[in-house]
């Protein structure tokens, strides 16, 4: 739906004797199943979109001649409230999330990719790679080899499982990507925006600039800064994602479902929210920050953990599949330090010792079972 068309007004539609099949009547129901097939945020999935359609659509049906004259006055008025709600209730995506979400998801990596635009791909060789990009967004510098772009073009970092990554933005703003993440960002920020796009995981390191905030989207959650430093975990097939602030203060966004408004929460330093990805529950604590950043120094930390989590961590640290296999009382949770860095069959024969475990090879699979 594009601003400045112009509608039918309240006064029209009620001021006048209209049917059902009255073509303004319809003109205005349009707009609204417009509104719905548009509206561009993913809150709104295709059942919410085809249940609220639903609603709306009996209202079209003949009803009886009796009932006529207040129904078409009661049913012009919530089309009309309807087309207003929606239109603010229903954010706009913007450029970057647009260009976020009509990239390839299925392409399977073996090498940490960065793309230029849609059509320029480099493959970046290496367990850890590291990107700088020059002040104004015109040339890269990878693993020490210097790569000159299109400043206005937008850049994605693709990093798979068992390979991570570091990137520094032209403005400084340093981000370090975990395995089975992906990074989209312009070469260059300009008109005082700053906005990245990230899935997967990621530390961030905000330059500070009053003038201009940084934003970071992520599985439909907005974070937005002015410089500091915090950790966000937003993969696809996890149902929680979390902000955890090391320094500063952030303000996240968390998107309405259905009708309810965007709320937002200020974070001060070592606290964490936690967002359900299905009914966006927003969850606040106090945590010890260590334990969801120490992933970026080769290290995993945690405390009082389900056995479970830590394996699914490590699947995408070592890009090997992880089960457990086992119903033993007392896994539930787990608490320890972990060398990342080693090797995978060193870190699990820590797990298993601490555990009572043992582990079996199946192909390209490993899995975790009870000692006999």
């Amino acid at each position: 739906m594009k601003r400045g068309k112009k509608y039918p007004t309240l006064e029209d539609i009620l001021g006048n004797d209209r049917t059902p099949e009255d073509p303004v009547l319809r003109a205005l129901a349009g707009s609204v199943e417009q509104v719905i097939r548009n509206a561009g945020n993913e809150t709104w999935d295709s059942a919410d979109k085809a249940a609220l359609w639903d609603e709306i659509a009996p209202g079209l049906a003949p009803q009886p001649v009796r009932y006529r004259y207040l129904y078409l006055k009661v049913a012009a008025a919530i089309l009309v409230l309807l087309v207003a709600g929606l239109w603010y209730f229903l954010p706009r995506q913007n450029d970057l999330l647009r260009f976020a979400r009509q990239l390839p998801h299925d392409q399977p990596l073996t090498d940490t990719r960065l793309l230029v635009g849609q059509h320029q791909a480099v493959v970046v060789k290496g367990k850890n790679a590291a990107l700088v990009y020059a002040g104004g967004g015109t040339g890269i510098t990878i693993n020490k080899d210097t790569l000159s772009i299109a400043a206005a073009t937008y850049n994605t970092l693709m990093v798979p499982y068992g390979r991570r990554a570091r990137v520094q933005l032209e403005d400084g703003s340093v981000v370090q990507l975990n395995a089975g993440s992906r990074l989209v960002y312009p070469a260059a920020f300009k008109n005082g925006k700053r906005e990245v796009y990230l899935e997967g995981e990621a530390f961030f390191d905000i330059a500070p600039n009053s003038q201009s905030p940084f934003f970071v989207y992520a599985s439909g959650l907005v974070t937005e800064v002015l410089g500091t430093t915090f950790n966000i975990s937003a993969y696809p097939d996890d149902i929680r994602r979390s902000l955890v602030l090391a320094s500063g203060s952030v303000r996240l966004h968390v998107p309405g479902h259905g009708f309810s408004r965007e709320r937002s929460q200020l974070l001060q330093p070592a606290d964490m929210a936690t967002v359900d990805a299905k009914d966006g529950g927003l969850q606040m604590s106090r945590v010890n920050v260590a334990a969801y950043t120490a992933w970026k120094d080769g290290r995993l930390l945690f405390f009082n953990t389900p056995l479970k989590d830590i394996l699914k961590k490590l699947t995408r640290y070592y890009n090997i599949p992880l089960d457990l296999a086992s119903t033993k009382p007392g896994l539930e949770t787990c608490s320890g330090d972990l060398d990342l860095e080693d090797n995978l069959d060193n870190v699990l024969e820590v797990i298993c010792a601490t555990n009572s475990l043992r582990y079996e090879r199946y192909g390209q699979r490993i899995v975790l079972t009870e000692k006999e």
